[in-house]
């Protein structure tokens, strides 16, 4: 199971990263922020499960 910290970090980063996306310039740059979010997502979401993994590969 994961550790608190390691889900706030999620929380965080994702946001973080959805941000990101709202003030990127151009779509490239966009569609990498919001792929990161969604990562982020799927993190906290496997966490939440009891299925998250040590390496997010």
């Amino acid at each position: 199971m994961q550790m608190s910290a390691d889900i706030e970090f999620y929380v965080r980063r994702e946001r973080q990263e959805r941000q990101l996306a709202e003030r990127a310039r151009d779509t490239d740059g966009r569609r990498v922020h919001l792929e990161l979010a969604r990562c982020y997502a799927q993190l906290i979401a496997d966490a939440g499960e009891g299925n998250a993994r040590s390496d997010p590969a």
